[in-house]
């Protein structure tokens, strides 16, 4: 395949424009990437005429290298997203393609697909447009360099307007990033800024604007859909909550389709209790008031609905931040594991998490095959074409792409959990490059206490959401029978259960050292001081 793709002639400006491509080389483009990015999927610029601003992005053509039914396309397929390791990348796409003539480096013309999004005068998106085209980025930028650039402060409002329209729980957290070289290892604990969340938006605007477009089109698209919470969770959470005496409780998940009625809605509900019964009903026929709602919307969750659960969700969080921090952590950790993840889908549900009715992945095409599949039913689209994929396609795609997507998260997870703290325990610290010999680091942590469920205790390493381990309760005392309660607020000791012995509490500080390294399961096996 690496053969094939080397055969792969340079970009040819002069023939793309001669197919029909739109020149927009004119444009200020650039990409905002990390220091180490190869890749260069999506170029931005903000161009502001005549008191109007339009938010240009442009995401690189993979489609057009990429064609359905090829060798490059199978393998592609076959591993359906990049999997990005401590010590290495692997990529979806072959070198020749994802660093190179995929990639959008500055100053050298390169195919992509271009789409303007009008800014309204609140903050709103109105007019969107697509455009096979042929652009010329002028700087390939870090992060950093973006971060406290006055050039860059126009486009920072952008983002923060946009975001003002926001409903959606802020769960940001900490990335870890090790990098191995060689027998040594570094890490970085990179928390989200301006830059990165500036980046963040307009790609979101993107794939939801592309999401609405082929949408409204009724084009056939592995959907990235996000359903509410479950309500056993919620409740579980609730009752939780309640036995810690924190004044926060969570409002059952609704289940309304958009634009649907009361009377169907419970139709609905009641409808599903008797078919998981095989109980057979009648009766509950009720016009559902979905008649006006285009297609692709009538699985979606109703727009209030969900509006009402964030919003609530969001005042959590909001109470939780001005608790002691001996239940912020905990509250926090909560709403944090009560989200469900995210799927591709041949049917539209929405996207719980970023509020958001109609939302595919579009913007990074050299590193998933779902974002490819979308560009082809675009370039569709565009040309008035019938649609590259069929329903069928779609939806082993969306299967294919998630499982695979899901299993390479894992890989990463795992690889740099252990990477992490491999070099905690050769005693490097958090931010340095500089590591001990290979020797147990026996310092103390300020830990806390997050969760309890026999026989583990789960500690926040510096009590700031970013690192965690484990405890085996038997280190606590040998020959003492320890269990948690109910709720897992307190490990107690059943030998002194009358006396009502709790030997710790969920959210108390713990300080611990770290032990080893649970090689089965990526976690840090942490011991007391």
């Amino acid at each position: 395949l690496s053969d094939i793709a080397e055969r792969i002639p340079e970009v040819d400006a002069d023939n793309a424009l001669k197919d029909g491509r739109t020149d927009l080389r004119h444009l200020p483009f650039v990409t905002i990437d990390p220091k180490t990015a190869k890749d260069f999927d999506d170029a931005v610029c903000l161009i502001e005429e005549n008191g109007k601003q339009t938010l240009w992005v442009a995401i690189a053509d993979v489609a057009h290298y990429i064609e359905p039914d090829t060798l490059l396309d199978e393998e592609a397929q076959s591993r359906a997203t990049s999997v990005y390791l401590p010590h290495a990348v692997l990529p979806m796409l072959p070198s020749r393609l994802s660093d190179n003539l995929c990639s959008l480096r500055s100053t050298v013309p390169r195919l992509a697909m271009a789409v303007s999004m009008e800014i309204k005068d609140d903050w709103t998106i109105g007019k969107v447009a697509a455009f096979e085209s042929i652009i010329e980025v002028q700087e390939n930028l870090s992060y950093e360099d973006a971060l406290d650039s006055p050039r860059f402060q126009n486009m920072m409002d952008l983002a923060e307007g946009l975001r003002q329209n926001e409903i959606r729980l802020n769960l940001n957290s900490a990335e870890l990033r090790p990098r191995v070289d060689n027998d040594d290892i570094s890490v970085d604990v990179k928390w989200p800024n301006k830059a990165t969340e500036m980046i963040e938006t307009f790609m979101v605007a993107t794939n939801n604007s592309i999401g609405i477009m082929l949408g409204e089109e009724n084009a056939p698209l592995p959907w990235r859909s996000h359903a509410p919470p479950d309500a056993p969770e919620v409740e579980e959470l609730n009752a939780k909550f309640e036995a810690m005496g924190i004044n926060i409780k969570l409002p059952m998940p609704s289940v309304k389709k958009f634009g649907q009625s009361e009377e169907a809605e419970l139709a609905s509900m009641l409808g599903d209790w008797a078919s998981s019964g095989n109980i057979q009903i009648s009766g509950l026929e009720s016009s559902d008031g979905q008649d006006e709602v285009p297609e692709y919307l009538k699985n979606v969750l109703d727009p209030e609905a969900r509006k009402d659960i964030l919003v609530s969700l969001k005042e959590a969080q909001e109470k939780a931040s001005n608790l002691k921090n001996a239940t912020r952590r905990v509250v926090d950790h909560g709403l944090f594991y009560l989200l469900q993840r995210a799927v591709y889908s041949p049917d539209n549900l929405g996207h719980f998490g970023l509020n958001l009715d109609a939302y595919v992945h579009f913007t990074s095409p050299i590193r998933r095959y779902a974002d490819l599949v979308v560009h082809r039913q675009l370039k569709s689209f565009l040309k008035k074409e019938k649609w590259t994929h069929s329903e069928e396609e779609i939806t082993k795609i969306s299967e294919l792409c998630t499982a695979n997507s899901q299993e390479a998260k894992s890989i990463e997870w795992e690889l740099v959990a252990n990477a992490f703290h491999l070099h905690l325990l050769r005693g490097g610290t958090i931010g340095s490059v500089e590591n001990s010999e290979d020797t147990l680091e026996l310092k103390q942590w300020p830990a806390r206490v997050v969760g309890l469920r026999n026989p583990w205790i789960f500690l926040d390493l510096i009590d700031d959401g970013a690192i965690r381990g484990k405890l085996h309760v038997s280190q606590l005392g040998a020959g003492r029978q320890l269990s948690t309660d109910e709720f897992g607020l307190y490990l107690i000791d059943e030998n002194k259960k009358e006396t009502d012995e709790i030997v710790l509490s969920l959210g108390q500080k713990f300080p611990c050292r770290l032990r080893g390294l649970d090689l089965w399961s990526g976690e840090l096996d942490l011991a007391p001081i």
